[in-house]
């Protein structure tokens, strides 16, 4: 959970005993990923890449960030998902191995998890899918970024950051306040594409939809971690613009 106190992570782990993912195993599991997104970052053209940036909002404010702290460049967002997993792993006091078997069982697992938003985009028709770039690659490089840093945000940080508050600090129930951490961190997920923080004109379907997609994913994050939940918003990206394209 990387933001929570070492009681809260014991808790946590008490109530849901072997299901989460090792933070370094999920840092192995996301590298490639993280590594696609930088290097198309670089070789895209800047003015299209510009344009693209609107889309991941989340990855603007990370960037907005570290400006204030003096820091800028496009790699800084991609070096803090590694350091703040690194850092778990260290505070987590396992060795440093990672399972190769439960990095490759992400993969399969994230497309597994985006089959249910898949179908509920279709039954529904609430599609919240709006791609601004013209090639594929680039459409891919921003599902992938979506689902690296909407999740750092809002699941890893906000979630953990929400349980610290209410459940170690107020003394609320951990059940209740996991609750309202994955409620709260949906609606602002939903809600951040939308002016002020985000570029697309309101469209109550769309928020509807990534409120209920945000639970989903919140969910996935208190029983499996951040990178079966990074993965699944990837997957599930990836699978809408792949599917996009064979119409």
């Amino acid at each position: 959970m990387g933001l929570m106190s070492k009681d809260h992570t014991q808790t946590k782990r008490q109530a849901a005993p072997g299901l989460l993912a090792k933070p370094l195993d999920s840092l192995v599991f996301l590298l490639p990923l993280i590594a696609f997104y930088e290097v198309c970052s670089v070789l895209m053209d800047t003015s299209v890449l510009a344009a693209g940036y609107e889309r991941v909002v989340a990855f603007q404010l990370l960037q907005i960030f570290f400006e204030l702290f003096g820091v800028t460049g496009i790699l800084m967002p991609g070096l803090a998902v590694i350091a703040i997993l690194v850092a778990t792993h260290v505070v987590s006091r396992r060795a440093w191995r990672f399972d190769k078997r439960a990095v490759a069982f992400m993969y399969v697992e994230s497309a597994l998890w985006a089959l249910p938003l898949l179908f509920l985009v279709r039954f529904t028709q609430m599609s919240a899918t709006h791609w601004p770039m013209e090639s594929f690659l680039g459409n891919a490089a921003l599902c992938v970024g979506a689902g690296i840093y909407e999740e750092l945000i809002f699941r890893l940080v906000l979630i953990s950051l929400i349980a610290v508050v209410g459940a170690d600090l107020l003394r609320f129930s951990h059940s209740s306040t996991l609750v309202a951490a994955v409620l709260i961190s949906a609606g602002l997920f939903a809600l951040h594409h939308h002016p002020p923080l985000g570029s697309e004109p309101f469209d109550a379907f769309r928020c509807t939809f990534r409120a209920l997609a945000g639970v989903y994913l919140g969910t996935i994050f208190v029983f499996r971690g951040y990178g079966p939940a990074a993965g699944a918003h990837i997957g599930y990206n990836l699978l809408v613009i792949t599917l996009a394209g064979w119409n």
